[in-house]
């Protein structure tokens, strides 16, 4: 019966908190949901800028020239070879037609000086594409070497530089972003502990009765980390709404930018309301032990 008195006391204190103090509430929300809109932004850009990245990857290819006159068998049979090494995701034969094509296409209004050429030059080829966790240059490199050593295949390259280049610059910019992300996040968390603790202190009578009255610091910690949490949703809420704003207007200049998932949004929701919980209770503890 004590337990249920107890739930019932921890309930009806958290209502009437929210209630009470429903200024300092709103404007701790509009502060927290404003600095959470800074997390989210930067978590936006970074996730379009990673599917970009993704997306640039997956058109990164290795090319196993072939031998003039090949026939169809030893070319299919090296285009299975390829698809027997682990992490290739497929094979396409690319015709010398085909590629000339392709070059005539790339060259545009200067294309006229293929004109020239009394026989198309280029080679047969198999394009490869690896697995987007397996396209790089390490391994681009070893199926390069592989298949030069069978019969039939004239070369293999794959761009070596340009690959090892992206690396680098796609390596600079999430060391990058995870720093900064770092920083926003700490900001948002001293924002978010700052902000409780003000509203802790506009309370601070509040809790001097409940404490001359013999209440434990369970009963005075217990409303304050829930209306922590029920603040954290409430701010994390906001934040989306704007950043859905935000990004519908952004659309309208940058289409083909994603938002999150809807496993992401009740993800980053939870964590805001464990945070609002957990900054709530760093902050009543620290007054409890004054």
């Amino acid at each position: 019966m004590a337990g249920i008195n107890e739930v019932k006391y921890i309930i009806g204190e958290s209502t009437r908190m929210l209630k009470r103090g429903k200024l300092s509430g709103l404007i701790s929300i509009i502060i927290m949901g404003f600095s959470l809109l800074v997390l989210l932004i930067f978590l936006l850009i970074t996730l379009n800028v990673s599917m970009v990245i993704d997306r640039g990857m997956e058109e990164i290819y290795v090319y196993v020239y072939l031998q003039d006159g090949l026939d169809k068998e030893p070319v299919e049979i090296i285009r299975n070879r390829l698809l027997d090494i682990e992490g290739v995701k497929g094979v396409v034969f690319v015709s010398k037609e085909e590629a000339l094509k392709k070059f005539r296409d790339q060259l545009g209004e200067s294309a006229e000086i293929l004109d020239e050429l009394s026989s198309n030059p280029l080679p047969d080829a198999l394009r490869v594409q690896m697995k987007p966790e397996l396209t790089k240059s390490s391994f681009m490199k070893k199926i390069a070497q592989t298949a030069m050593e069978w019969k039939g295949v004239e070369d293999a390259r794959y761009g070596k530089k340009w690959v090892e280049r992206g690396e680098k610059l796609i390596k600079g910019f999430y060391m990058t972003g995870l720093a900064l992300g770092l920083i926003v996040f700490l900001s948002v968390i001293f924002v978010i502990s700052n902000t409780v603790r003000l509203s802790i202190l506009s309370r601070q009578k509040s809790v001097e009765i409940m404490k001359l009255v013999g209440a434990t610091n369970s009963y005075i910690q217990v409303p304050f980390i829930i209306e922590g949490g029920v603040q954290g949703i409430i701010s994390s809420g906001l934040a989306m709404l704007l950043l859905w704003i935000v990004f519908s207007f952004a659309q309208r200049y940058l289409p083909g930018i994603v938002f999150f998932q809807i496993e992401g949004v009740v993800g980053f929701i939870v964590l805001c309301a464990l945070l609002g919980a957990a900054g709530s209770f760093i902050a009543v503890r620290k007054f409890l032990k004054r």
